[in-house]
């Protein structure tokens, strides 16, 4: 699968959420940089692997 496949799948999908008026949590937009700078007490999240899997 491209990578421009996903983007438009996870834009998408933000797109029909909103429209559920259903909120993600504020991780859920980070970027890489954001989760590179995230220090130990999101560690909880990178344990548990929560996030966005589209495979």
């Amino acid at each position: 699968m491209k990578r421009s496949e996903l983007n438009a799948i996870l834009r998408e999908s933000k797109q029909f959420l909103e429209r559920m008026n259903f909120h993600l949590p504020v991780w859920a937009h980070w970027s890489p940089e954001d989760w590179a700078r995230a220090g130990h007490e999101h560690d909880e999240i990178r344990d548990n692997m929560l996030g966005w899997d589209i495979t």
